[in-house]
């Protein structure tokens, strides 16, 4: 690994989140491609944070350890997450439809 790389940690109910919309696109929709693309967003996107961590803009809300979340969005998802500079570690907290919110409904 890079010695400026970041490490990338998924949380579990980031996993959980994450396949859940995979889910409901393929199985309720009806659109695997579709599902499949969006997968692919998500990956690219949270692979670019290990060289550039702070490229997208923090949100307004902390949770109660006052940890700073930033938001990246993609298509009508919004992925959450934080940095822990000391140790070099990103933590993927949550992956939410963007027409929730997230902000103000309790889910963070």
């Amino acid at each position: 690994m890079d010695t400026n790389e970041y490490k990338i940690i998924i949380t579990p109910m980031a996993y959980k989140e994450i396949n859940e919309i995979y889910d409901y696109i393929t199985e309720n929709l009806y659109a695997e491609n579709a599902s499949k693309r969006l997968m692919k967003k998500v990956e690219e996107e949270i692979q670019k944070l290990k060289y550039a961590p702070k490229i997208h803009a923090e949100i307004e809300k902390q949770d109660e350890l006052r940890r700073i979340y930033r938001r990246i969005v993609i298509d009508n998802y919004i992925i959450l997450y934080t940095i822990d500079t000391e140790n070099k570690t990103i933590f993927i907290a949550h992956m939410y439809y963007g027409g929730r919110n997230y902000l103000s409904d309790g889910l963070l």
